[in-house]
């Protein structure tokens, strides 16, 4: 019988301790991790690195076709509107609680006091510093791989619709 007792107190015991492992983090300690992280700065510099690929698509559109001053106008209005917009919708503090809860699902207390002590080391904070500049080459060098990618895409697309053209020939010569 005391083994049976001592047995289930063990077991008792690792449940409690596996659960205590597994707890969820609290929002404090993911608002730590989060401004450890420095996200609420990233998240405005991702934000501006949007506005420039905006303004650069916009800008390559409107050298392909003439725009007079009128349409010009309007255009830059639009990206206003296109700014305002994601400034809105992306904004910290509609991310923060979205960030939190995704966090709180996916994160166990432990992981994020031990992803926190990361971000507070000098290596975490190192990082931190160099990503903006990580992610703006990323973003660059993703541009140039995307502009020939573009290039290609609208050959193939002429190609289809040659071969459209080629198959509706066909079927009017047999008609």
């Amino acid at each position: 019988m005391k083994l049976w007792h001592t047995l289930s107190l063990s077991l008792t015991l690792s449940l409690f301790v596996a659960t205590a492992h597994a707890a969820a983090p609290t929002d404090a300690s993911i608002k730590e991790l989060l401004q450890a992280t420095q996200s609420k700065e990233l998240l405005q510099s991702v934000q501006s690195q949007i506005d420039n690929m905006t303004a650069g698509i916009m800008r390559d559109a409107a050298s392909s076709t003439k725009i007079d001053e009128e349409k010009q106008k309007a255009l830059d209005k639009f990206r206003e509107k296109m700014i305002a917009i994601q400034k809105e919708e992306l904004s910290w503090e509609k991310m923060e609680p979205m960030l939190i809860s995704i966090y709180a699902s996916s994160l166990t207390q432990e992981d994020v006091d031990g992803i926190t002590a990361f971000y507070k080391s000098p290596a975490g904070k190192a990082y931190v510093q160099k990503i903006p500049a990580i992610m703006q080459q990323t973003m660059a060098q993703m541009q140039a791989k995307l502009k020939p990618m573009a290039e290609k895409v609208k050959q193939a697309q002429k190609e289809l619709n040659e071969e459209f053209a080629n198959i509706d020939k066909k079927k009017k010569a047999l008609k």
